[in-house]
């Protein structure tokens, strides 16, 4: 099967990251040493961030409407 070329752009995105998380915190995802709850606040706090970026780009946009 063919990839497309979005796919395989988030395939490197997702690479570039994960490299970029091992130079920041010397580890994977395959970490063992957290908790599921820990790992629930990590995502909520990831969320919140996107949250936040969303609003701003909400912003930015109807600025240019206006």
């Amino acid at each position: 099967m063919e990839q497309s070329k979005i796919l395989t752009e988030v395939i490197e995105d997702l690479q570039a990251r994960e490299k970029k998380g091992l130079e920041t915190y010397g580890t994977t995802l395959d970490r063992k040493d957290l908790t599921t709850s820990q790992w629930l606040v990590h995502l909520r706090e990831e969320l919140q961030d996107a949250i936040l970026y969303l609003k701003k780009l909400e912003e930015i946009q109807n600025d240019k409407v206006y």
